[in-house]
C-alpha cells in the first residue's frame, strides 16, 4: 500500500503543476496568506526532494522507504498546522487567503480527510479559486478512496504484468469512451490517445 500511494503521487504531479490562481477574496490578513503560501511551497519542495531520491535509488530501495516515511511525517505536521489555522481563522478566511495552498495541503492528507473536505474543495473550484485540473485530480482521488471509479482519469499506478514488465496503468474510470469530453472541460489533455487500444495501459515511450 505504501508503494502504491507513492506511485499514485507521481501521477499527480503533472496535474498539479499549474501556477496558483488568484485568491477568491482580498480581505484575508497578509500574514495568513504568507503562512499558507509557505506551507504550499514546503509541500512541493518536499516532493521534489523525494522524487530525486526515487530517481537516484529506485522505488523499492531502502532510501526510498526512508524518504517516504519522512514525507508522511512532514505532511502530518503541515496538516496539523492547517487545522490550527482553520480553528483560528475559519475555512472561509483561509479560502480567501490562499485557496491553492489548501488544495495542496489537503490532497496530501489521509484519505478520510480528503473525502471529508471534498464539499469545501468543490466550493473553492465553483468560486473560481481552484484550477480546474486540480479540482479534477482531487475529485478523482476522493472517488477512488470511496471505492468508486474516477471521473477524469487523472489517477494511474505502475503495475507488474505476468511477463515481469512494469507498466503504467489507468485506475478504474467511469464512462471511459467519453472521458476526454469531461477532461476538456477541466483543461486536461486528451487521455485516450495515450492508452494502448482496448486496455488501461499507457503507451510506452519508444
Amino acid at each position: 500500500m505504501l508503494r502504491y500511494c507513492l506511485l499514485l503521487s507521481l501521477g499527480l504531479l503533472a496535474a498539479c503543476s499549474p501556477a496558483p490562481t488568484r485568491s477568491v477574496g482580498s480581505n484575508a490578513p497578509a500574514a495568513l496568506t504568507a503562512t499558507l503560501d509557505s506551507l504550499r511551497q514546503a509541500d512541493q519542495q518536499d516532493r521534489q526532494t523525494i522524487f530525486a531520491v526515487f530517481r537516484q535509488h529506485g522505488f523499492r530501495s531502502v532510501a526510498a522507504d526512508t524518504a517516504n516515511r519522512w514525507l508522511l511525517r512532514r505532511d502530518s505536521v503541515r496538516l496539523q498546522q492547517f487545522r490550527q489555522l482553520e480553528r483560528q481563522h475559519g475555512w472561509l478566511v483561509l479560502a480567501q487567503a490562499e485557496p491553492e495552498a489548501l488544495y495542496f495541503l489537503l490532497q496530501h492528507a489521509p484519505d478520510s480527510v480528503q473525502v471529508r473536505y471534498l464539499p469545501r474543495v468543490r466550493g473553492l473550484y465553483e468560486a473560481g479559486g481552484l484550477y480546474p485540473a486540480n479540482y479534477a485530480t482531487y475529485l478523482d482521488r476522493a472517488l477512488l478512496y470511496q471505492g468508486q471509479p474516477q471521473n477524469y482519469g487523472t489517477q494511474h499506478v505502475w503495475v507488474m504484468r505476468p511477463s515481469g514488465l512494469k507498466i503504467d496503468s489507468l485506475l478504474p474510470t467511469a464512462d471511459l469512451p467519453n472521458v476526454d469530453q469531461r477532461r476538456r472541460q477541466m483543461k486536461l489533455e486528451p487521455l485516450l490517445p495515450q492508452l494502448q487500444p482496448g486496455t488501461l495501459y499507457f503507451k510506452q515511450a519508444p
